[in-house]
């Protein structure tokens, strides 16, 4: 079968996320993707896509949920737009996911293993498809969307939420030091990510 020589030099740069915040499992899950391509040494940018994963604070609602739902949803947008007979590289920063897709991890959780399962499928509807980590801070723009649907939707619900979720959020204490660290938070930050950024700031010192 002939193809097109302009498909075969075109290439995609994917980058998807996920997160659940500020409980994990329970809380409101999101994901965040990114789609570019590769033409003649520049880069374009095509689409970008932001939302929330699962039914929020449910029990399905989690991080690792929100990484399959955030690819899931990549795959089948390259789909519907016709983008299978591209060279397409997606990454991630979740090990986990990767791992279980390049057959390195085994797949124990049944809740996973439905996702698991939906993105092989997707993925073996495309002709030339890599996928790869990559380290969280390589992954700020999909990273960005994921929190941003995060943060609108508590802001839209702020007020039936706040009390129950303040608890999870990040102390007064620990935005002191996050700032003094010259490190921004952002709005709603739980307290889980909070220490996460002061335990690999003293790591890195």
């Amino acid at each position: 079968m002939l193809v097109d020589n302009d498909v075969q030099l075109k290439k995609l740069i994917c980058m998807f996320d996920g997160m659940c915040q500020p409980i994990n499992p329970g809380g409101v899950a999101c994901y965040g993707f990114t789609i570019q391509e590769k033409r003649n040494n520049q880069i374009y940018q095509i689409y970008e896509e932001g939302g929330i994963a699962f039914e929020p604070f449910s029990k399905e609602s989690s991080n690792n949920v929100a990484e399959y739902v955030a690819l899931i949803k990549l795959l089948e947008w390259l789909l519907a737009n016709g983008y299978n007979k591209f060279t397409v590289f997606i990454q991630g920063d979740s090990q986990l996911i990767i791992n279980q897709l390049s057959g390195k991890y085994k797949v124990k959780s049944e809740k996973l293993k439905i996702y698991f399962d939906k993105t092989k499928i997707l993925i073996k509807k495309f002709e030339n498809l890599h996928i790869e980590w990559i380290m969280r801070e390589k992954n700020n723009a999909a990273d960005s969307l994921a929190n941003k649907a995060y943060i609108d939707f508590i802001d839209n619900n702020y007020s039936g939420l706040h009390n129950k979720l303040k608890p999870y959020f990040a102390t007064d204490q620990q935005i002191k030091l996050l700032r003094h660290l010259k490190i921004k938070p952002s709005k709603y930050l739980s307290r889980i990510e909070a220490n996460r950024y002061l335990k690999k700031y003293k790591k890195e010192k």
